[in-house]
């Protein structure tokens, strides 16, 4: 199993649309997947429309150590794609629940995951407190999605210093990946600035910025499901071959064959519905 963290030390960036499109995508593919919504914010549950749940991943870190692993199972819920499965967080989450930054690593191997899932894919808060080393300490791979703008550079560069000095012998940046992108002569600047600081760490495929995204959100749809032929889907699995090695065209029909059965279903539940509905207004 391979775990990867999404952190980015500046907010706004679209850590948890990343976040959850990617987990999406890896679940769809055929992949066994776990996310954890490590943010207060709690925004990757609603995508998922979990809501808030107990227990969460702040009942998780509040357990005694003897009894985490079992908290930890206990949080795992399912979301509406096969297999994957999400822990959701709490808007009363807060940095002094962790008692030891090694407690999730801790509680992964405890559980033995890998039995379970192959992609352990972990959303959080802006920062680079308790609640990031947490995640960080649990990783081997992190995911850096990134603005094209002076500061979220800047913020990049704080965060590799952080990583260095704090945090010795964590697993270090892996990925940085370009978010919003409307390939500007400005923006450009920053990917080439990016990749003369992160030398073969900045992703080749930058995410548009395609207000799909937002409609997602908002509607609580399915990037690949209900919206694959967009620029945003064309992108991601652009990324998803960068980041995962997984072959775009076989990623494709996948897809396509799952996004027409999720329709097709869609489409009978609304017509039994319909049917259900004419009977009752014809009963006497």
């Amino acid at each position: 199993m391979k775990t990867v963290s999404v952190i980015n030390h500046k907010g706004g960036v679209g850590k948890t649309t990343f976040t959850g499109c990617i987990a999406q995508a890896l679940a769809l593919s055929g992949f066994r997947v776990l996310i954890i919504d490590n943010d207060s914010q709690h925004n990757l549950s609603a995508m998922f429309g979990c809501g808030l749940c107990n227990p969460n991943i702040q009942d998780v870190y509040r357990s005694p150590a003897p009894g985490m692993p079992a908290i930890f199972l206990k949080s795992i819920r399912k979301t509406e794609i096969n297999d994957l499965h999400i822990i959701t967080s709490s808007p009363e989450l807060v940095e002094s629940d962790i008692k030891d930054r090694l407690c999730l690593k801790t509680c992964i191997a405890a559980c033995r995951l890998e039995r379970f899932y192959d992609y352990l894919i972990i959303d959080n808060a802006p920062g680079m407190d308790k609640l990031q080393a947490v995640s960080i300490g649990a990783s081997d791979e992190l995911f850096v999605p990134t603005e094209l703008k002076q500061f979220a550079v800047d913020g990049i560069v704080e965060m590799d210093k952080i990583l260095k000095t704090r945090m010795p012998g964590s697993c270090g940046i892996s990925r940085i990946i370009p978010n919003f992108y409307r390939n500007t002569k400005r923006q450009n600047t920053f990917i080439a600035a990016l990749n003369d600081l992160f030398p073969g760490k900045v992703t080749a495929t930058a995410i548009p910025n395609d207000p799909v995204f937002d409609e997602l959100i908002t509607e609580e749809k399915i990037l690949f499901l209900h919206r694959l032929y967009s620029k945003g889907a064309a992108y991601y699995l652009k990324i998803m071959h960068e980041l995962f090695n997984l072959n775009e065209d076989e990623v494709w029909e996948t897809m396509l064959l799952k996004r027409n059965q999720r329709l097709g279903e869609e489409a009978r539940a609304r017509l039994m519905k319909r049917q259900a509905h004419q009977r009752y207004q014809t009963q006497p």
